[in-house]
C-alpha cells in the first residue's frame, strides 16, 4: 500500500511540474530585401512605393497604389512637379452598395521619366507591399 501511495504521488508531482512551465515563444525574424532601405543599390536610381491594405482589400489595387507612390518618387528626384488626387465615393442604389475610386494625377516635366519595376516584396508581418521602380 505504501508503494501505491509512493507511486500515485511521484506522477501527481511530474504531472503538476509540466504544468507550471511555459512554452518556449518563437522569434519570427523579417528578412528584408537590401533595396528597400537602399532604392539607389548598386547605382541605380530607384525609389520604393509602399501600400498596406486598401479601401477594396484588392491585391490589385494595394500593388497600383505602390507603383503609383515609386512613380511619384522617382518623379520628385526629377524635380518634375506632381499632383495626385484621389476620390472615393460610396453609392447606395436599392439597398446596393458600392465603392468608386477615381484618382487623377497630372505631371508637369520637360522631359519624359521612364522607369520599370525592379523588385517587389510583401512583409509577411505588416502585409505592407513594398515596389522597387528602377529608371531606364
Amino acid at each position: 500500500m505504501m508503494k501505491f501511495f509512493l507511486i500515485s504521488v511521484a506522477l501527481l508531482l511530474l504531472l503538476l511540474s509540466g504544468c507550471g512551465t511555459q512554452p518556449q515563444k518563437q522569434e519570427y525574424k523579417v528578412s528584408t530585401p537590401d533595396w528597400v532601405k537602399n532604392p539607389n543599390l548598386n547605382g541605380k536610381r530607384g525609389a520604393i512605393g509602399v501600400a498596406s491594405r486598401t479601401y477594396d482589400q484588392k491585391e490589385s489595387s494595394k500593388r497600383k497604389l505602390a507603383i503609383s507612390r515609386a512613380l511619384d518618387e522617382l518623379t520628385l528626384q526629377q524635380g518634375v512637379k506632381v499632383q495626385l488626387s484621389m476620390t472615393k465615393r460610396d453609392v447606395v442604389n436599392n439597398d446596393v452598395a458600392s465603392t468608386h475610386m477615381d484618382t487623377k494625377s497630372s505631371y508637369d516635366a520637360s522631359s519624359t521619366v521612364t522607369a520599370h519595376i525592379q523588385g517587389a516584396w510583401e512583409n509577411p508581418l505588416t502585409g505592407e507591399l513594398f515596389i522597387w521602380m528602377v529608371m531606364d
